[in-house]
């Protein structure tokens, strides 16, 4: 007969999972560690997960699903207006760095890290998201025939992302982040993939 999973001690497992990632990165984290704040034992870790990299993965890839889904329902929403798509999809980038700064952190240091890739399922569908958005946007204008579905990805994703980070780190201390920044993100992307060349 399989265990019951603990709920309360898999969240615990979860949020300590990315602190202690955020903490000390990547590299440097063990199971040990997690299981240790996460107060739980290594054991009942390794009964969840067969090691650090299955437990960063399915954080990893509920994050992307997550995102893919949101993005999904954007399109939905507003089927005729790539604008209103991005900016939803902005703004909704920024309330998760400002609330959740740990979990934002961390999905930002394995967006950046080559040993963490989607799995197949999760780029297929990410990739048909982009495309629904390309012809979109083709058909409105707002996207230019010779825009490719790397440049969306990148712009949306990769550039926003960093973008944020950049602001939350705050190295000149002259500025935090906040929803003027859902202009100038929109805007500018916008005018990038407007670009017929």
């Amino acid at each position: 007969m399989a265990r019951k999973i603990d709920e309360n001690k898999l969240a615990r497992i979860k949020k300590a999972t990315m602190k202690t990632i955020v903490d000390c990165g990547i590299e440097k984290t063990t199971i040990a560690m997690i299981a240790k704040n996460a107060n739980v034992s290594g054991g009942y870790l390794y009964r969840l997960y067969s090691g650090k990299q299955a437990l960063i993965d399915e954080l990893y890839f509920d994050k992307v699903a997550a995102i893919n889904n949101e993005l999904e329902i954007l399109i939905k929403l507003n089927h005729t207006n790539v604008s209103a798509i991005i900016s939803g999809f902005i703004k909704n980038r920024i309330d998760f760095a400002v609330n959740n700064p740990e979990a934002s952190k961390f999905y930002y240091q394995l967006l950046h890290n080559n040993n963490f890739q989607v799995n197949k399922n999760l780029k297929e569908q990410n990739l048909k998201l982009i495309d629904n958005l390309k012809s979109i946007g083709l058909k409105t204008g707002e996207i230019g025939k010779n825009i490719n579905i790397l440049q969306i990805h990148f712009h949306l994703f990769i550039y926003v992302i960093d973008y944020i980070n950049f602001k939350k780190i705050n190295h000149f201390g002259i500025e935090t982040i906040n929803n003027k920044d859902v202009i100038y993100l929109t805007e500018n992307i916008l005018n990038i993939l407007k670009k017929d060349n």
